[in-house]
């Protein structure tokens, strides 16, 4: 706890931006939350606002960018719509809504395949999985839709998939059924996206949101378990029939003999790996919400190789509350928090590409106050949901 103290102080302290002699060009990045889509750029020292999307009826806390169509696509978690907007980046013009289609309710998370024909949604809120068409330019259909099912974990009233992340040979996706406490992989080679495998995990887990680790021939895989706390590493290994992952650690996301001031409310969310510059090593950030602290945190965790190991590094503060999203650059120099509440909504922290230390002082913060759409002033938590640069 007097670590955590420390980092949050001196987030706290100063979030004004730190000190680059030069500005970059800046980055586009897309943001999205409750009532609104946001376009921003970051230039190393700055948000701004560049664009806006706020057509009624759509609250993406989800989204993916097709590029070759300038077709956004994006979920609200609390409906079942997916709703469709055009993004022309070329043209310097506000994302445009195009249309709406009926999916399954309540998906949170949205991944294309390799070759972006297909878009998978992971339905937390009706235990389903959706598999879009979205091979033609228009609004995609639904081409398969797959129930989840298999015993509940403790306390558990339904399945909840919470992301599905397409692995790195392009075949596979791994969805975490936060519900289920599992892992279920879906194939989707000769375009049958059919459940090819589970991995069972602890009873009370909670997996929410995961990441793979490639190195050299060897592939592992890494799922931060949204109601224990726990962190979960495995190595993985392929056969014909699909994916099978072998438990190598398991560890609290808040680090050895750290933890949350309130251990009753926290809850990890999401996981984002960076390849360090360091030989062997792979760093691994991973967002705590709701600690009871001041601030959320972001943990780091480097993956040693050459032990197959995870070790805890350090935490810094998210800069706000309830951390939902956060991504790396392009370049893997930044890395960028979106804060559903607390002070600042975007938060950009530099991150060494030597050592994969993220640092305490912000680069750049937008505070959530400018952040919340029209008609939610005042409301809590209404903050930016999604931030990713395109």
């Amino acid at each position: 706890m007097l670590f955590q103290s420390l980092t949050t102080l001196l987030a706290l302290g100063s979030m004004a931006s730190a000190a680059p002699t030069t500005k970059a060009a800046a980055r586009k990045l897309l943001v999205g939350g409750p009532g609104q889509l946001l376009l921003a750029n970051f230039d190393g020292t700055t948000f701004e606002i560049t664009g806006k999307n706020q057509t009624a009826g759509t609250a993406p806390s989800w989204m993916r960018f097709k590029g070759a169509t300038n077709t956004l696509y994006a979920v609200d978690e609390n409906s079942a719509n997916l709703n469709l907007f055009t993004l022309d980046l070329k043209a310097k013009s506000d994302p445009k809504y195009a249309s709406t289609v009926a999916g399954s309710a309540g998906v949170v998370f949205l991944e294309f395949n390799k070759d972006q024909t297909r878009m998978v949604g992971a339905a937390y809120g009706s235990a389903t999985i959706d598999v879009w068409d979205v091979s033609a330019t228009g609004a995609p259909k639904i081409f398969k839709q797959i129930p989840v099912n298999g015993t509940l974990g403790p306390g558990q009233t339904a399945h909840h998939p919470h992301q599905a992340l397409l692995d790195p040979t392009g075949r596979f996706m791994v969805i975490p059924d936060l519900g289920g406490d599992q892992l279920l992989v879906l194939d989707t080679k000769d375009d049958k996206y059919e459940i090819s495998g589970r991995q069972a995990l602890f009873k009370g887990a909670g997996p929410r949101h995961g990441s793979f680790i490639t190195h050299k021939t060897h592939t592992y895989y890494t799922v931060a378990c949204e109601l224990s706390n726990k962190v979960i590493l495995f190595e993985i290994t392929y056969t014909d029939a699909g994916m099978a992952f072998k438990e190598v650690s398991t560890q609290s996301t808040y680090g050895a003999g750290f933890g949350p001031a309130n251990a009753t409310s926290a809850a990890a969310g999401t996981v984002v790996v960076a390849n360090s510059a360091a030989a062997n090593k792979v760093d691994v950030y991973i967002s705590n919400r709701l600690s009871g602290n001041a601030t959320d945190s972001i943990a780091h965790f480097v993956f040693d190789a050459d032990s197959v190991r995870l070790d805890f590094a350090n935490s810094v503060s998210s800069g706000g509350i309830l951390p939902r999203d956060m991504s790396l650059s392009k370049d893997e120099k930044v890395l960028f928090v979106a804060n559903q509440g607390g002070e600042n909504g975007l938060v950009a922290l530099h991150r060494c590409g030597a050592t994969g230390k993220l640092a305490a002082k912000p680069v750049a913060v937008k505070a959530v106050k400018e952040l919340v759409a029209p008609g939610l002033e005042g409301q809590a938590n209404v903050g930016p949901q999604f931030v990713q640069e395109i």
